[in-house]
């Protein structure tokens, strides 16, 4: 009777819920409800990466490739497909090639017909034309070289991973001597551009386009031995270390983690070395050469204000001083860091508890300020007055000295003080800005400073925590009962908290010492955010599992490890310091106290100038004696109409002096402690505070004291 029962049928409520389940598990049930679509978790996560906003060269690329497509020869075209499949990039060999080759013809286009305005108006000129070719030539080559300057940047960002990645594989493989579970798990714990690209070789191996982990690993050594030696030696050597006896085994892969530390001890040493040349080059080219060149500034505008026109002198000296040499600065420095061999990464705090929002700094329990409206607060403080001044008196910041003789602030009028507030007042215009920066820099990363170096001290404890564990478990103790015993041991540091806390939650409430640890809520981790210790700690975690023996082995050697690699940080800092400290003294005083006298000698000299070559002209009716009838003297020194105004000279070079400052601090950082962004900018608010008040005290205290001095020298000589 079975055969003629009624077919059983599903609502579509169920229908749903078991659709909704299917997809849940990764299994994909169609409209049709036929054959299941299986696709696995590593393949979703994969193509959801893929699925990423093109960015502008890329865009740039695809538009360039359907107005005009050109196809590369058939080496380039490899050597872009390289970069091409280096990087992730969305474009093709041709998209590169056709928006070079357009660049070139647009701005060919572009120069040849600003070139024919020469021919039909006398203001052109053919230079402005060659000038734009000059330009498109350089972008087009820029344009063409991305990629290849992609792979770079993301090598060099991936070194800074290296070391971790060795020490986790070399971890597991001590735990397991399996390649494809070393490989995953520096896959799972490093970050960054090496993540991606440990996961992509492990998403090949798992798509069969390696036979196994050994063939995989052995192409990956190839890809990196050009840019990173010593990382290659050491993939080797894990490599090597799967097919020897388990006692060789471990001495293999101890050697590939020292090869790896000898390796960036060398690079960095080479690098602190050759870093002498470009230092002396930015700090004579790019600083002093610069800086001192300021002082023929004042002369050019007192003896060329007639010949060369007012606007375009003030232009010039803003375009060369507060933009060219900036970005030339800026261009050379880059390329000075872009040789840096990045030696480890950087503490990861992203996820602490106590870390206050971006932009802003706790000013009590759970509440937090912004830092933005402080420091526009004291912008104005510092605007306010000064840009009232300058309201009041615009010709003292303009061109021409004929009526800035005289001024008033706040409706009083001022004699010989007024080249001195005029000055007081313009640099009032720089100091607010850079005190401005100063606030907003120093407020909304010195509480994030204190956590990183924080979670730097633990991590420099974490070795001896784990060496005194180690000894603990290895005398066969449970591991609780080693852990309450080895917290008596090192009692006195903050690591021991830690431990603590893992206990109570062993003891109280009851957990594993995998929850006590890593529990989302109560795990001890929590409170120790650090990056490092997770990992190590879930290695530990996961190596006791196997028994205690294993997991007192594991945290002595990785104590060994941490030692090892705290001792080559430290190694590196100390070859660095020499060029640090020489770099420090020229941000916080020598750049400051050279600007500070040439302003003031400016103010000093065009002042002193102006008025020599009017009481000249004065005592000599016009001719002054000279062999030129009609010729004055005062025109040897300047028309007083066009002479640029000591405070909007010191306006020019006070932003130059501010932006060196910035550029050097973010140099300094970048050079001793990498990429890390909140060490760079509170480095360079506390630089711009101090340095730019020094540049403040050095122009007036100098001008205030050898202008009133020169003055009443010229008033004795020079009767009104």
């Amino acid at each position: 009777m079975g055969l003629f029962r009624k077919k059983r049928t599903i609502d579509r409520a169920q229908f749903r819920r078991i659709v909704a389940e299917s997809r849940r598990r990764g299994v994909y049930l169609p409209a049709s409800r036929s054959k299941p679509i299986i696709s696995s978790r590593e393949y979703r996560i994969f193509k959801q990466a893929e699925k990423r906003k093109l960015n502008w060269y890329e865009r740039l690329a695809r538009f360039s490739q359907k107005l005009l497509k050109v196809n590369p020869g058939k080496r380039t075209e490899q050597e872009l497909q390289k970069q091409i499949a280096f990087t992730g990039l969305m474009i093709t060999p041709a998209s590169v090639m056709s928006l070079f080759v357009l660049t070139i013809i647009g701005f060919v286009i572009i120069g040849a017909a600003v070139t024919m305005t020469f021919f039909i108006s006398p203001a052109g000129s053919p230079m402005y034309g060659i000038g734009v070719i000059a330009l498109g030539l350089g972008l087009s080559y820029y344009f063409y070289k991305y990629p290849a300057n992609m792979v770079k940047k993301l090598r060099i960002q991936a070194s800074s991973e290296v070391v971790l990645a060795i020490l986790y594989m070399v971890v597991s493989m001590r735990i397991s001597p399996n390649l494809e579970r070393a490989l995953r798990f520096a896959a799972a714990n490093v970050s960054g551009a090496l993540a991606w690209d440990m996961r992509k070789l492990i998403w090949d191996i798992e798509m069969r386009r390696y036979y196994s982990a050994n063939d995989a690993l052995t192409d990956y050594i190839a890809k990196w031995k050009p840019e990173n030696e010593e990382f290659a030696e050491a993939l080797r050597l894990i490599r090597d270390s799967e097919t020897q006896v388990p006692e060789k085994g471990r001495k293999i892969l101890d050697e590939s983690l020292e090869v790896i530390l000898d390796g960036t001890k060398t690079r960095m040493k080479h690098y602190a070395q050759e870093l002498n040349l470009p230092v002396m080059i930015i700090h004579m080219m790019g600083i002093i050469l610069p800086v001192m060149g300021t002082i023929m500034a004042p002369l050019v505008a007192v003896f060329m204000s007639s010949d060369i026109p007012p606007l375009l002198m003030v232009s010039g000296f803003v375009l060369s001083y507060d933009i060219i040499l900036p970005l030339m600065i800026i261009w050379f420095i880059n390329n000075t860091l872009n040789k840096r061999p990045v030696t480890f990464s950087q503490v990861d705090t992203s996820r602490h508890p106590d870390l206050p929002p971006k932009g802003s700094f706790w000013v009590g329990k759970g509440k937090s300020m912004p830092a933005l409206p402080l420091a526009i607060i004291v912008l104005l403080v510092f605007l306010i007055p000064s840009g009232y001044f300058f309201v009041e008196n615009p010709k003292m910041l303009s061109i021409g000295l004929k009526d800035a003789e005289s001024c008033t602030f706040l409706s009083v009028p001022y004699g010989e003080a007024c080249p001195a507030i005029s000055l007081a007042m313009s640099i009032f215009l720089v100091l607010g800005v850079a005190a401005s920066l100063s606030v907003y820099f120093i407020l909304s990363t010195f509480q994030r400073l204190r956590i990183q170096n924080r979670v730097e001290n633990i991590e420099g404890q974490f070795e001896l925590a784990l060496f005194q564990l180690g000894n603990r478990i290895a005398g066969g103790t449970p591991t609780e009962v080693a852990m309450e015993k080895a917290i008596g041991d090192m009692k006195d540091i903050e690591i021991s908290n830690l431990f603590k806390i893992a206990l109570r939650n062993i003891k109280t409430v009851g957990m594993t010492l995998d929850e006590a640890l890593f529990n989302k809520k109560y795990g001890a981790l929590i409170y120790y955010p650090s990056k490092l210790i997770k990992n190590i700690m879930y290695a530990v975690v996961d190596t006791s599992k196997k028994g205690v023996t294993y997991a007192s082995e594991a945290m002595l050697r990785i104590s060994r490890y941490l030692k090892n690699i705290r001792e080559t940080q430290e190694y590196i800092r100390e070859m660095l310091s020499e060029t640090t400290s020489s770099m420090k003294f020229q941000a916080y005083f020598l750049t400051p106290l050279i600007t500070g006298l040439i302003v003031s000698m400016a103010d000093v000299m065009i002042q002193v100038l102006v008025k020599l070559g009017s009481y000249l002209d004065a005592i000599s009716g016009g001719t002054g004696g000279t062999a030129l009838p009609g010729l004055s003297i005062s025109s040897l020194f300047a028309d007083t109409g066009t002479v640029m105004t000591p405070s909007l000279f010191q306006l020019i070079v006070g932003i130059y002096v501010m932006e060196v400052i910035i550029i050097l601090g973010m140099f300094i950082t970048k050079i001793s402690h990498g990429d890390n962004k909140t060490l760079q900018w509170n480095t360079v608010g506390k630089m711009l505070l101090i340095g730019m008040f020094i540049y403040f005290l050095v122009a007036m205290t100098s001008s205030t004291m050898f202008g009133s001095m020169i003055r009443e020298a010229l008033g004795n000589i020079m009767p009104s």
